[in-house]
């Protein structure tokens, strides 16, 4: 039997078409998927101190963060965003300057990121690695301090397309910053440090 010419011409066409759509889709899912991964750059201003213990009584102090941050795509709503950070920490007593201790850390946070529009909400683990520490007069107090310090970290905040960002995030110890012996001048127990950060960010690419 004849197949009528012009059947077989819009059977092709459909097929086509079907094909240059499912083409135009995979180059979409891909360029979407590329537009999520971004790095960046960033700023924080927070307030900080450590947790009472029966020697030291914390005031709130100003604390200091910048560096670089990635924002790799997972799924339409979740990302991982590690960062990379320098943190400038001051750690003041009511009671007696000289427990005052200024700490400054290289802090890699860890955190998942769940996106609604521009809204994200954030959460993670964060390792810190202490560089320098000092007391009131600048001496050197890093013996006193532990060689890595864990913190978990919760935030929200507003990303505008793929340039700036503003949030605002706490920062809990999940261990002590200072360890807890009797060679710590700062007395026995909880050393765990307790920060909340405004966070401005900018980030390329995508």
């Amino acid at each position: 039997m004849l197949t009528h010419p012009h059947s077989i011409s819009f059977f092709n066409m459909k097929k086509i078409i079907t094909s240059l759509a499912l083409v135009v889709s995979v180059a979409g899912a891909v360029q979407a998927q590329n537009r999520a991964t971004t790095v960046g750059i960033t700023v924080a201003y927070g307030r900080d101190r450590l947790l009472n213990n029966n020697q030291y009584t914390s005031v709130s102090h100003s604390a200091y963060q910048a560096g670089l941050t990635a924002d790799l795509n997972v799924s339409e709503k979740v990302s991982f965003h590690p960062e990379v950070l320098y943190t400038m920490r001051y750690f003041d007593t009511s009671n007696d300057a000289n427990l005052n201790r200024d700490i400054n850390t290289i802090d890699v946070p860890l955190l998942a990121r769940y996106h609604v529009g521009g809204l994200f909400l954030e959460a993670g683990p964060q390792v810190s690695v202490p560089i320098k520490a000092v007391d009131e007069d600048g001496n050197d107090v890093k013996s006193q301090v532990n060689s890595v310090i864990l913190d978990y970290v919760v935030g929200v905040g507003y990303q505008l397309g793929h340039g700036p960002s503003l949030g605002v995030r706490y920062d809990g110890g999940a261990s002590n910053v200072f360890k807890s012996n009797t060679a710590t001048a700062l007395g026995t127990g909880k050393f765990k440090s307790s920060s909340v950060f405004v966070v401005l960010a900018y980030s390329f690419g995508g």
